[in-house]
């Protein structure tokens, strides 16, 4: 194996896969990144067996094969190089040899056959999504998943794809966002499917902003084939719940409200509530609510009043105040909608003017009130 290739291109090609590399595993193996030079390229993969991604570069190839090497020590080797050609030779037993003008470097290579096969994704399901609204769901949910191993299927996002709609809906059982990218057309192709957190923030972390992605979708793998690198996920097969028969279509009472307003007043009250439980708790009146906490065991309490439009009976409701500034600070709405009926029951946020081609629901369960409060 023998390719010559610019240090530039090497280090984007590498960067862009390196996470994928384990900072702790009992596979050895899976501390290299395998290198593949072929027609003129040098194509880079890591994984960790549930994600694997591949990137490549360009090279002039003088001799095709494969060798895989550790990836943080490439990595350090290049970022501290000048911008400078390598020729990059592989001799027998794997010994691996970079030479520049400036001078030479050996490492200890491993056979391809140690490396880890890519996973074979059906090619069959797929569809396409524009770069921005994929990123943009991805940032708008995943922040609610959960991260407890004890129930896999809410560790990571549920997708579901309609014929006229995609859908991406992450919960951890306290809150809950669902948003529906209207803009789509996929006649004839229905699926669901559940991808890992940590695969999304890959995704998320390579989409350019222009553009459209492929997604291949199998039963256990999920394929994103973007510009300069595909990444590949094992999906998560456990069930996920049914969250629709969480989000109430009975509520009537309205709470309208500036988004900012509430965050900075949540953000000072809830310094005094209680470090176990963050329950801040919201009188919510027709001009205004009163946001309040308070620290029983240190004896500290506050209390805020901010305007809001409200047409109903003033109602007390409490909420985490961590989970609700969560999903405030993923609405980028000026102005918001809190739907709620009563203070046993979930609230439901709005942005007040939603994207024509967008449907953003967020859920917070409430606290329950004590009988002093």
């Amino acid at each position: 194996m023998e390719f010559t290739i610019e240090r530039s291109e090497f280090l984007a090609a590498l960067q862009r896969v390196i996470n994928v590399v384990p900072t702790k595993t009992t596979k050895e193996i899976l501390y290299n990144v395998l290198l593949i030079a072929e027609d003129n390229q040098l194509k880079i993969i890591a994984t960790d067996l549930d994600i694997t991604q591949i990137s490549w570069a360009r090279a002039s190839v003088s001799e095709e094969g494969a060798v895989a090497v550790l990836g943080k020590l490439l990595l350090d080797i290049l970022r501290e190089m000048p911008e400078i050609e390598i020729k990059f030779h592989v001799e027998e037993n794997f010994r691996v040899q970079m030479e520049t003008s400036m001078g030479h470097y050996k490492l200890l290579g491993e056979p391809r056959t140690e490396f880890p096969s890519v996973p074979m994704v059906d090619k069959e399901n797929s569809i396409s999504l524009p770069n921005d609204k994929m990123k943009k769901m991805i940032e708008r949910t995943i922040f609610a998943c959960s991260t407890e191993p004890a129930r896999p299927a809410l560790t990571g996002v549920l997708c579901q794809i309609f014929e006229e709609e995609y859908r991406m809906v992450a919960t951890d059982g306290h809150r809950l966002v669902r948003f529906i990218n209207k803009n789509f057309q996929n006649p004839g192709f229905t699926k669901q499917y559940i991808v890992p957190t940590k695969a999304l923030n890959f995704v998320a972390r390579n989409l350019p902003e222009e553009g459209e992605h492929q997604l291949f979708i199998s039963n256990d793998h999920i394929l994103f084939e973007l510009p300069n690198t595909k990444i590949y996920s094992r999906l998560i097969t456990d069930p996920y719940p049914d969250y629709e028969r969480v989000i109430p279509d009975y509520f009537q009472k309205e709470m309208i409200i500036n988004r900012e307003d509430l965050i900075h007043s949540v953000k000072r009250v809830s310094l005094f509530a209680n470090p176990m439980t963050y329950q801040i708790r919201l009188q919510i009146n027709p001009d205004n609510v009163t946001i309040m906490a308070q620290d029983i065991d240190f004896g500290g309490e506050a209390s805020e009043t901010i305007p809001c439009r409200f047409d109903y009976e003033p109602l007390l409701i409490a909420y985490n105040a961590n989970y609700l500034l969560d999903l405030l600070r993923h609405m980028d709405a000026e102005q918001i909608r809190v739907m709620v009926e009563d203070a046993d029951g979930p609230g439901l946020l709005f942005p007040l003017e939603q994207e024509k081609d967008e449907d953003i629901l967020m859920l917070i369960m409430p606290v329950r009130l004590s009988e002093t409060d």
